[in-house]
């Protein structure tokens, strides 16, 4: 998932009521953190790739989102 879909996904308002109970979680954290301080939008995308790395369910949540 490349980063301008990631953006939008943690800038907008996407609705993730499909995706994983932990994966709704996480992009609901970061995007109440990035809202707050937009200048940390590119510290959350790294967290939120991580995240995805590690956790294959969340990459196909959020392909289908």
């Amino acid at each position: 998932m490349d980063d301008k879909r990631l953006t939008a996904l943690l800038t907008g308002t996407t609705d993730l009521s499909k995706a994983s109970l932990a994966t709704r979680i996480l992009v609901s954290r970061l995007r109440i953190e990035v809202r707050a301080k937009p200048e940390n939008l590119p510290e959350k995308l790294t967290e939120l790739k991580s995240f995805i790395a590690k956790n294959a369910f969340a990459g196909i949540d959020l392909a289908n989102a």
